[in-house]
């Protein structure tokens, strides 16, 4: 697994508490992000980055020819893909979401920690993680506590950001001191389940009519042939719908699925549709492996689903809202932080 290659190429230290002074030493916390293009110009380089990541799209013909063929591909999807961020905005607020919530945790964390710092790294689009890095490594910082912003752990999302931080430790190795720890996954932490019940809870306030209504968990699909290789996505997945959809009659379905390969179903769309004909005139829909708006849950969910929801005859489609800079939010993060500097503390 990408993580246990981590921690051979860092200085990684799993107990820090025991090692760092983290109230009189300098660290820094580096937020994992996917990115996305903030203006219309950032599509296709964006997308080009998307696929041109062999760690989750391995295109044919070689890894010569990866780069060739993600070029065309992007320059192929840019004009629709900029009409889908044209209808949002004409960006993608992604970016903007994750810079509030690192600049509260870091104010949460300065209460007692003076000299931490919060960075954000994108993996597709600037501020890229490397270049995060650099500013960190040229900072002075000792320590660094990378934590993903992707509660349920895959190879395709914080898997290939943890990537991008082996790749700048193997060129970097000897301009830097660095030690890491990391947060890769907390899909079953209970702050983060009890602030899910919560949007599910505000959301179910709007349905009029409780014997026909539904809620339906759609994540980010995945290629099944990753989570037969062992990807723990899925089962992440299905454990937050779990813990969070306790109490409630719910379904579980997968949006965002492209390509040729066989993606991991039930699919979010089949799903609607199936419900519509069975005479479900309510749906509540949880986002559940996204905590920020972005182009999945602004466009995909909210104009897409939500138009296919009304031609399916479902009268009333709630979307539970994201999380975004919610001060909960913040909270959360914020005591993931100090749990991992506080590990080996005696």
């Amino acid at each position: 697994m990408i993580r246990e290659q981590f921690k051979a190429h860092s200085k990684y230290i799993e107990n820090p508490g025991d090692r760092i002074d983290f109230k009189s030493e300098k660290w820094a916390v580096l937020f994992l992000n996917m990115g996305g293009p903030e203006t219309l110009d950032e599509v296709e380089p964006y997308l080009y980055n998307i696929f041109s990541d062999r760690n989750i799209i391995k295109l044919p013909l070689s890894f010569l020819l990866q780069k060739p063929l993600a070029r065309f591909i992007s320059s192929k999807r840019a004009s629709k893909t900029k009409e889908n961020y044209r209808a949002i905005g004409g960006g993608s607020p992604l970016l903007k979401w994750t810079r509030l919530a690192a600049a509260g945790v870091e104010k949460n964390l300065r209460d007692g920690y003076t000299n931490v710092t919060a960075y954000c790294g994108m993996r597709y689009t600037p501020p890229f993680i490397g270049n995060q890095l650099d500013k960190i490594a040229d900072s002075g910082c000792k320590h660094v506590v990378v934590v993903t912003l992707y509660p349920q752990y895959s190879q395709a999302t914080t898997g290939t950001a943890i990537q991008e931080i082996i790749d700048w430790l193997k060129k970097n190795s000897n301009r830097h001191d660095l030690t890491f720890s990391l947060i890769s996954e907390w899909y079953d932490l209970p702050q983060y389940i009890q602030l899910l019940k919560n949007r599910i809870a505000d959301a179910m306030q709007k349905v009029n009519d409780k014997k026909n209504s539904r809620l339906l968990f759609s994540a980010h699909s995945l290629p099944v042939k990753m989570i037969a290789k062992g990807d723990p996505y899925l089962e992440h997945v299905k454990r937050t719908a779990s813990l969070a959809g306790e109490g409630h009659d719910y379904l579980l379905s997968f949006q965002s699925r492209s390509g040729p390969v066989r993606w991991q179903g039930p699919e979010t769309i089949a799903t609607i549709q199936e419900l519509g004909r069975n005479g479900v005139r309510e749906l509540v829909i949880v986002p559940v492996s996204f905590v920020s708006d972005h182009i999945e849950t602004l466009h995909e969910i909210d104009i897409e689903l939500r138009q296919l929801a009304e031609e399916s005859g479902i009268e009333n489609f709630i979307r539970v809202e994201s999380f975004n800079d919610d001060p909960r939010f913040i909270g959360l993060l914020t005591d993931l932080v100090e749990e991992s500097i506080s590990r080996g503390r005696k």
